[in-house]
């Protein structure tokens, strides 16, 4: 990986210089602290790292860049867990320097900051000087892996867009920078558009934002086309997404490959604008086509729906719902069963669970949630002769009173009218 900055080491600490510290604590202190000035110092921007000792009682070490900085405003609150600064950090997860400063603390040490917009900060750190018995054996493992450090210092994800706008999220992977921009220019009316210069960024970009259709080109460095397609349709979280892949080959063995890896389609470069604009129109809709397999157009509408199967990609989608049922399933009565708790039993982010839902059934999590809560009181209010009251809890609501409402959007008459029509005949 190179680096545009230059960067300045200055250590002054006595000879056989030891300090008692829980090593890969402070290392992950100083990784988030030098990646961030890596990340958010311009080119040619200058980074100084130094050590010392403040006379015999603490160590002084101090990251100071060149930077942005940061405004006086945000100084007091860059230490706030989740706090991001908007216009310095604005992809951030805004818990790193919480971090920091939570590892520090647990040293008996200190973390401050200075800074000043357009021209830098100054990060320091004072721990105590404290020794163990020199018979003492330590053992430390690596902390920070080659991995992390690719990850951490890697492009910053400049794509913000809303992933809730009312367009559908489309991702275009190409290494040329002027496909880009052209296809920006091209497709922003009608999608919201986010982009990747190669096939792991956007395998990554995939999986972060599950975007409604990805545009892919074949040759590109890093992973290619192909490769990604395959990842994309292999990975549970982004199987269902249709994927287009330009290519500059016309051969029918390059096209079968792709068709192999689980494309949806191809378009030839140099492409047509009007072929290309319809195909993505022709994929979505397909999709949304499909949406109406799984369930029933209307969310809580569900007086004629039965729960939503698979029809399509089975071997992939059906192990994601069969998934999906056998939580739910275990989980019925427990009326605090939520999203947060589906994503994490899934093994995925609420917002790609979410995604993933609503592009397979039309439905989102909570609204699948509780319409299959609700197929199955109907069922145990026509099979069993357990109270109104027992099956509302026993299929998770949290009350009657509110069972019964939902009851009634969904099928047009109350639990009790339901079991008075069926004694009637």
């Amino acid at each position: 990986m190179k680096f545009r900055q230059s960067l300045n080491i200055a250590i002054h600490l006595p000879d056989n210089f030891s300090i008692a510290i829980d090593v890969e604590k402070i290392e992950r202190v100083f990784f988030n602290l030098m990646s961030n000035a890596f990340k958010y110092t311009p080119d040619n921007g200058k980074i100084k790292f130094s050590a010392n000792c403040d006379g015999s009682e603490k160590l002084v070490l101090s990251v100071a860049d060149t930077g942005r900085g940061i405004a006086a405003e945000d100084i007091d609150n860059i230490f706030d867990r989740f706090y991001q600064v908007d216009k310095i950090h604005p992809n951030g997860s805004g818990i790193g320097l919480s971090l920091a400063k939570a590892f520090v603390e647990l040293h008996e040490g200190s973390i401050e900051v200075e800074s000043r917009l357009n021209e830098g900060s100054r990060f320091t750190v004072k721990l105590p000087i404290r020794h163990v018995a020199e018979t003492r054996n330590f053992t430390t493992k690596k902390a920070i892996s080659g991995t992390d450090v690719e990850t951490e210092l890697g492009e910053i994800d400049t794509n913000r867009q809303q992933t809730d706008t009312d367009k559908p999220l489309l991702l275009v992977i190409d290494d040329n920078e002027d496909i880009r921009n052209m296809l920006r220019q091209l497709l922003s009316d009608e999608y919201t558009v986010i982009f990747a210069s190669n096939g792991r960024e956007g395998l990554r970009l995939a999986a972060k934002y599950v975007p409604d259709l990805i545009v892919c080109d074949v040759m590109m460095p890093v992973m290619d086309g192909l490769e990604c397609c395959r990842k994309i349709k292999d990975e549970i979280s982004t199987s269902h997404i249709p994927v287009l892949l330009l290519t500059a080959c016309s051969m029918d063995e390059q096209r079968a490959q792709g068709y192999e890896s689980g494309a949806d389609g191809y378009v030839a470069k140099p492409f047509n604008t009007t072929v290309l604009k319809s195909r993505c129109r022709n994929l979505i809709e397909n999709r949304r086509r499909i949406k109406n397999i799984w369930g029933n157009p209307s969310p809580m509408s569900v007086k004629t729906a039965e729960t939503p199967k698979p029809k399509v990609n089975p071997d992939t989608e059906n192990e994601f719902y069969a998934r999906f049922l056998e939580i739910v399933s275990a989980e019925m009565g427990n009326p605090d069963l939520n999203i947060d708790r589906l994503a994490s039993d899934m093994g995925l982010g609420r917002s790609q669970l979410y995604r993933k839902i609503k592009a397979l059934t039309n439905y989102t999590p909570v609204e699948l949630l509780r319409n299959i809560r609700l197929k199955r009181s109907r069922e145990m209010l026509t099979t069993t002769q357990k109270s109104i009251s027992e099956i509302a809890y026993e299929v998770g609501f949290s009350t009657p009173a509110y069972f019964t409402r939902c009851y009634k959007e969904a099928f047009g008459e109350t639990p009790s009218e339901l079991r008075d029509r069926i004694a009637a005949k």
